[in-house]
């Protein structure tokens, strides 16, 4: 056997008949090699790493998305790094950080400050924007920017129903620390644009289920009280609806409410909540697809599996007079 052909193969850069690889592969065994990524790495340039930027890790909707991504890495032979900007010094100080390991890609699942696009830009590494960043030259530049807004989609779908069951005053809860808030938001925005509904707008400090409930009160039981609250995830929304029925406001007679990511558990709320399904699962796996892709240098991947979002219709909201 060639030194070549051996390193072809524990490479995984070509096949040879079963009784060769056997062959190789007793070898390896003998003498105990093991790669060296960091050898390898000065050859070819890259790492064989990618990372991934992600919140909420708790989240039902973010452990599918990660489910997606590690589905897809780890078939392509590439190691991933989660790191939560979070929980470091600062979401722009854990980017530095993790550009300076040297990783082939990076997803972006986190709200990340103004200015990364550039930071981005400088380092030269293919990225995508899960969370469809504000900043306008990071959107510019992710290996995704010509995907559909997939947050803006699920805001806008779930906000046409609530204009077409003849709600009209609109509370959406949001999070800021929450990276698809803006786009959902904006989506809900640009739904009822031109329409006779009022839109008013919450923040909680966390994007969960007590974050929901700690501002409960203030958007049930306002002067204006809305006919419908939507809010941004699911976990905000079970906040929402477990403090509403302490406070005595019934769901959906007196308010319809729903959310966004339809999280398994959704459906065995009591009422069951109405909610629009993003699919992350598929979309965690879609993006590792095309991040792949743009790190190897080969065209958009064609025909991945992206389903739009999906609006489930459940006992937690009613139609307003229509």
């Amino acid at each position: 056997m060639s030194v070549a052909a051996v390193s072809r193969f524990v490479n995984h850069k070509q096949r040879f008949t079963p009784g060769v690889e056997a062959r190789i592969q007793q070898a390896v065994v003998q003498v105990g090699y093991r790669g060296n990524p960091a050898a390898r790495s000065m050859v070819t340039g890259r790492s064989g790493v990618v990372a991934a930027l992600i919140t909420a890790l708790d989240n039902p909707h973010a452990a599918a998305l990660v489910k997606g991504l590690c589905r897809v890495a780890l078939a392509e032979r590439y190691d991933l790094l989660f790191v939560d900007p979070l929980h470091g010094q600062s979401p722009q100080a854990e980017l530095e950080r993790v550009l300076g390991m040297q990783v082939d890609g990076l997803v972006i699942a986190a709200a990340m400050p103004v200015g990364t696009g550039e930071l981005l830009a400088r380092y030269g590494r293919p990225f995508i924007d899960l969370a469809r960043g504000r900043d306008r030259a990071e959107v510019a530049a992710a290996a995704d920017a010509d995907a559909p807004d997939l947050q803006a989609q699920a805001g806008a779908l779930i906000a046409r129903y609530l204009l077409r069951t003849g709600h009209r005053r609109i509370s959406f809860v949001g999070c800021a620390a929450d990276a698809t808030c803006a786009g959902r938001l904006a989506g809900v925005q640009q739904a009822l644009a031109g329409s006779d509904a009022r839109l008013h707008v919450a923040w909680a400090a966390q994007a969960t289920a007590e974050g929901g409930a700690a501002v409960a009160s203030s958007v049930l039981l306002a002067a204006d009280r809305p006919d419908a609250v939507l809010a941004c995830n699911d976990p905000l929304a079970m906040g929402l609806l477990a403090e509403a029925r302490l406070l005595g406001v019934a769901v959906p007679d007196e308010v319809s409410l729903a959310g966004i990511e339809n999280m398994p558990a959704a459906r065995y709320l009591s009422p069951a909540l109405t909610s629009v399904d993003l699919h992350a699962d598929a979309l965690g796996a879609a993006a590792m697809t095309r991040l792949l892709a743009a790190i190897r240098g080969q065209p958009e991947p064609v025909n991945l599996d992206t389903p739009e979002p999906r609006l489930w219709v459940r006992e937690s909201t009613r139609a307003r007079g229509v």
